[in-house]
């Protein structure tokens, strides 16, 4: 029966957790290929699995498994530029006339008279 999730950093020891943690849920995957021996692996935590007679024991191997996993990475959110068609949306098309009104010397009065009546319909209710 064996943890399993690639190698430890240089020096690591388990005194050397973090501190300070956050509750992360995982989905993980049970199978018994043979009778009492139960595999479990984390779609989501490649390469870390826990082996175990039981179920629990699979589950808490692939939970320390993913714990070690997490402890020597550095997690980090990016953002990519994608063309709209990969998302699959279209533009929207309130932005093409957006700013078209910028220049009209009769904007200022027509928001001011928008707003008075706003407020006005506010202050009814």
């Amino acid at each position: 029966m064996k943890v399993n999730c690639g190698s430890r950093p240089t020096g690591w020891l388990p005194h050397e957790r973090v501190k300070e943690t956050m509750q992360v849920r995982y989905t993980a995957m049970i199978r018994e290929p043979s009778p009492g021996n139960y595999v479990a692996i984390a779609p989501a935590a490649p390469g870390c699995r826990g082996e175990g007679r039981s179920r629990r024991e699979a589950l808490d191997r692939l939970t320390i498994a993913i714990e070690d996993w997490l402890q020597s990475m550095e997690i980090a959110i990016i953002e990519v530029n994608a063309p709209p068609k990969v998302l699959n949306l279209s533009p929207n098309p309130w932005l093409d006339s957006a700013g078209s009104f910028a220049d009209d010397p009769t904007l200022d009065a027509l928001l001011t008279e928008i707003y008075a009546e706003r407020d006005a319909e506010r202050s009814a209710t």
